[in-house]
């Protein structure tokens, strides 16, 4: 059983993609029960950029620790035939601090993403992410996301990083994630 195990994961992790991820945030308006944040992100892999997004995150903080999160982003993303395609995403979800403690933060958070992208079908995926980083001004993050869409299990995206809070109101983020598709599932089965 172990040994089917370590190969699964192994075949899993073979055809996945590893991608140098960074982000950066400034907040805009901060409240006592309200964020918004405009955020913008770089994605490169195999030397180029393989997409860009910037968009606007909006958080609601509703009683018992736990915040409603919404959002929007554009973006330009290279596909597999590397033409470039725009796309816009909305997003709703939210988020629940499970842990802080001794300047480290655990946080849990579930969305669903609805998909507009050109010349293509609408579509939507849930996601549910979570993540472990220090409340530092620098400091390390590790996170991990599953990705749902109408099939089931789209992918596993884990991640780890640095942190740098800049300011009050920004951060930049610069780090690695893999990422495992569900192509590779659908592959076996064939």
């Amino acid at each position: 059983m172990c040994i089917w195990v370590l190969l699964a994961g192994a075949e899993q992790a073979a055809a996945g993609e590893l991608w140098a991820w960074h982000a950066l945030d400034a907040t805009i308006l901060k409240t006592a029960s309200t964020e918004v944040t405009l955020r913008g992100r770089l994605r490169i892999g195999r030397g180029t950029v393989q997409q860009g997004r910037a968009g606007v995150i909006t958080k609601t903080g509703i009683p018992r620790r736990a915040t409603l999160i919404g959002g929007y982003y554009y973006g330009k993303e290279e596909d597999s035939a590397e033409d470039w395609r725009n796309f816009h995403r909305l997003f709703i979800g939210m988020e629940t601090p499970l842990l802080r403690s001794h300047g480290l933060r655990l946080d849990t958070r579930g969305i669903v993403e609805r998909f507009f992208v050109a010349d293509r079908p609408q579509f939507s995926r849930s996601r549910h992410r979570i993540r472990l980083r220090t409340e530092r001004r620098l400091g390390p993050y590790i996170a991990s996301e599953w990705f749902f869409d109408a099939d089931g299990y789209l992918s596993g995206r884990y991640g780890a990083g640095v942190r740098w809070k800049y300011a009050e109101s920004g951060a930049l983020e610069t780090g690695y994630r893999y990422d495992g598709r569900r192509r590779v599932l659908a592959n076996r089965a064939t």
